[in-house]
């Protein structure tokens, strides 16, 4: 017999060999009918196979098939679950493969992970392609398979050239997949066994887990498809990227599909042309042309934020975007960040031919355009003497950054090669680390809170496999910013691996109006960088010490967070934030002069204001500054002007009726007023 535990801290005694599921139908036969997975935590390592879960305490989440072994504490997953729902579509990834296969036999699979609201499978197709068209039926085939309920069998391969199994798998797509086989000879190349996973005819490749049977499956949609690069390598085969979602029932499945052609109107890139606010050019790829109202909206952005940093004592900086290619030796970014960086190279004619033109002329001293902020601002701190008395020293810049970015994943403003980042760096002492960091908690709330964001959630993330500095520095950093949020109250999740190069970070992710997770704000603490460059400062004992630095964005950059916000408002902004706020229409080419005079009085009065002068009929007009999502339309006739009134359209509360501007804009004093 065999002891677990479970999360009430009870204990349950099963015979040796039970599964998980033997012990959700040991508790009871509603929780067996709903087990989905089972989350376990082992005390010592279990040799039989390598997707067990370690010895080390961690939790793994395993099929409920999987045999469990006493002292394990254990939790039966339901759909309730978040874990579950990613087993659920991880074993969609599966079905969809295994349709696909039934309708290209040519096509031959590489990887089909999980992702946030979904997952993909990348699929090379030798011959023809793959398109939106062919999904009804592939879904009529996944709908096939799901209705059989095929369980998911786990298949561990002992030994490759005597496993039925394997040799399935090898045949599934015509036993010639190059890509399978590397991803084979990789899992062994690290002494690691290699597991299978079989339902009905499909084997394919995977650790699971899955869940019991494709019977689950039958909320399943595809929902898009790109191209991709094997191993994200442009230099690789390319791939056809095939996405789809999957949930537990069909009113969730509904609900997220609603969200997902929300989202296509409110598509940033669409909002955009429609407004006149941004658009882009193949002679400028990633780099956004910003039109007149769009303009506006991004000054908006920054000067929203230079008030906020202004009641925190920042010193705003300028500095170049072209520096020295040994600074970006100095700072890491070389080494780290090579691929994303721009480079300038000299060009020159040819003295002994003035029609030829020699390219890439070595230089003395090579350049580099910057792809991030931090380096200017060591050296504006390095340039003078600095004393404890100095820090905290917060210098902040909206800081034009450039960053190579492959035309596969450029998209609209949200990944662009250009971008102005709402940049600061804080230098302080070991002690003063808590405060600055619990300041700049409550200031990302307060910008946050400021836009409508208020669903905020935060993650703290630890040094990553390419990183510089000791050990021991990152050990400090990362129980600094541990630390700092235990200090704060604040709740947060960890994400292992995810720092930044030089630094372990926060990380706050925003939630938008259709529940879609940005991560924007980010809080990085760096012990490495200032001692490269040789800061210091002088301590109230006469020595010298090096300053902590403190990376922080809030923004992240100022045109993704702008695209965040159109799609978040659907463009629809808040009188306060919007480009145009108020549209004079007269009705008539009579009324043009009465008109000007009211859009006069809005200027002087400080609004956004435009007034229509075109020959249109005035019911056209009001219905173009509804497509425009203009807050206010002003029109005025004959009797406005005999009246000295204004007769206003609300978008958002429709007729207002007649009014003087003074009444008007007492009206509207709040709506204009952000709360900064």
């Amino acid at each position: 017999m065999l002891e677990v535990t479970l999360p009430d801290g009870s204990s349950r005694t099963l015979p040796e060999g039970a599964s998980a599921a033997d012990l959700a139908a040991e508790i009871g036969p509603g929780l067996a009918k709903a087990a989905v997975a089972a989350r376990v935590r082992r005390p010592a390592r279990d040799t039989e196979g390598t997707a067990a879960p370690d010895s080390d305490g961690e939790a793994a989440v395993v099929d409920l098939s999987r045999p469990l072994r006493g002292g394990d504490e254990v939790a039966i997953l339901t759909r309730r679950d978040a874990e579950a729902l990613d087993v659920l579509r991880h074993s969609a990834a599966h079905l969809m493969a295994d349709a696909i296969l039934r309708l290209f036999p040519q096509a031959q699979l590489t990887i089909g992970p999980v992702v946030e609201d979904g997952f993909y499978y990348d699929i090379h197709l030798p011959e023809g392609a793959l398109t939106p068209d062919d999904f009804p039926a592939i879904e009529a085939e996944m709908g096939r398979i799901a209705g059989r309920a095929h369980p998911f069998e786990r298949c561990e391969v002992r030994e490759r050239d005597a496993d039925e199994a394997f040799a399935r798998y090898r045949a599934i797509d015509g036993g010639h997949n190059r890509f399978k086989a590397e991803l084979v000879g990789e899992i062994e190349g690290r002494g690691e066994g290699l597991t299978l996973y079989r339902h009905g005819d499909f084997v394919d490749l995977c650790r699971g887990p899955h869940v019991p049977h494709t019977g689950w499956l039958k909320h399943t949609r595809l929902t898009s498809v790109s191209g991709a690069y094997w191993r994200a390598d442009a230099e690789r085969e390319r791939l056809v990227r095939v996405y789809g979602t999957a949930f537990f029932s069909k009113a969730d499945l509904e609900e997220h599909l609603r969200r997902i052609e929300e989202a296509r109107k409110r598509d940033h890139r669409v909002l955009g042309e429609r407004l006149d606010l941004f658009h882009f050019e193949e002679d400028a790829p990633g780099f956004p042309f910003f039109h007149p109202r769009g303009n506006v909206l991004f000054t908006l952005l920054i000067d929203s934020m230079r008030r906020l940093l202004g009641r925190r004592g920042y010193h705003e900086l300028r500095t170049p975007v072209i520096l020295s290619e040994s600074l970006w030796h100095t700072s890491g970014h070389y080494e780290n960040y090579l691929e994303n960086m721009f480079f300038t190279k000299l060009k020159l004619r040819d003295e002994g031919d003035s029609g030829a033109v020699r390219d890439n002329v070595d230089e003395q001293r090579p350049l580099a355009v910057k792809p991030m902020n931090c380096p200017g601002h060591l050296l504006v701190y390095r340039s003078r003497a600095r004393s404890h008395n100095d820090l905290p020293l917060r210098f902040s810049e909206m800081g034009l950054v450039h960053r190579r970015e492959l035309s596969g994943v450029r998209h609209g403003l949200f990944r662009v090669q250009a971008f102005t980042q709402d940049d600061a760096h804080h230098f302080c002492t070991p002690e003063q680390i808590g405060g600055e960091i619990g300041l700049l908690i409550e200031f990302f709330r307060e910008v946050y809170a400021l836009f409508e964001l208020d669903d905020v959630r935060v993650e703290l993330s630890t040094r990553p496999e390419k990183s510089i500095g000791s050990d021991a520095i990152w050990e400090r950093a990362e129980a600094s910013l541990e630390s700092a949020l235990e200090e704060s109250g604040i709740e947060y999740q960890l994400n292992p691996g995810d720092g930044a190069f030089y630094g372990p970070k926060i990380d706050f992710h925003i939630r938008d109006a259709l529940k879609r997770s940005w991560q924007c704000g980010t809080i990085q603490l760096d012990f490495s960088m200032p001692e490269r460059f040789g800061l210091h400062y002088i301590g109230a004992d006469g020595q010298r010490h090096t300053p902590v630095m403190i990376h922080r964005a809030c923004y992240g950059s100022v045109e993704r967070f702008m695209g965040i916000l159109i799609e978040h408002f659907a463009a629809r902004f808040p009188l306060w934030l919007a480009p145009v706020q108020v549209l004079v229409i007269p009705v008539s080419a009579k009324h043009v002069e009465y008109a000007r005079s009211v859009h006069e009085k809005l200027l002087d009065a400080e609004l956004r204001a435009e007034v229509n002068l075109k020959d249109d009929r005035v019911g056209y007009k009001i219905r173009e500054a509804s497509l425009q999502k203009i807050p206010y339309a002003a029109v005025v006739g004959g009797r406005e002007a005999e009246a000295g009134t204004l007769n206003v359209r609300s978008r958002d509360a429709g007729e207002l009726g007649e009014m003087t501007a003074r009444d008007f804009l007492e009206r509207i004093a709040e709506e204009r007023s952000p709360g900064l």
